[in-house]
């Protein structure tokens, strides 16, 4: 079956590649550098589920991930409410943080920063309106 989507799938392929060569390129690894840029959104640290979610990887990819970054002294671990676990940067994390995910945020904002106010909001609403109908659809199988 000829997908329609081809052309899109080889545009998010050149994305990831790109953020795969910014992970290679700082010394991280691709789960580590998802785990950190969650962090930017999560300044005061999160629930351990929220890193799977939010990044887009399996929970065995963030158990792995956030134990080895602990070995780093990256993060530190604490019980959360119920069975959840809450996740913080350490000061050196944070640092970390700072030096790499900050510079991939910062092409990001240059980028987008270039689009017109239309082209950002056309951007946003069509990919925000595709993500949600493929989700709604995905449940339906």
């Amino acid at each position: 079956m000829e997908s329609r989507f081809k052309e899109w799938s080889y545009i998010e392929g050149l994305v990831q590649s790109a953020y795969h060569e910014a992970a290679l390129k700082m010394n991280l690894s691709d789960s580590e550098f998802w785990i950190l840029y969650v962090f930017n959104f999560h300044q005061e640290g999160c629930n351990q589920s929220a890193l799977y979610k939010e990044a887009c990887l399996t929970k065995s990819t963030v158990n792995s991930a956030i134990r080895k970054m602990e070995q780093k002294d990256l993060i530190y671990l604490t019980p959360g409410e119920g069975r959840n676990t809450m996740v913080f940067l350490t000061e050196k994390g944070r640092k970390r943080m700072e030096d790499t995910v900050y510079k991939v945020i910062q092409i990001e904002n240059m980028i987008y920063d270039t689009w017109t106010s239309e082209e950002q909001e056309l951007f946003m609403k069509l990919n925000c309106d595709f993500a949600e109908k493929l989700q709604d659809k995905i449940r339906e199988l």
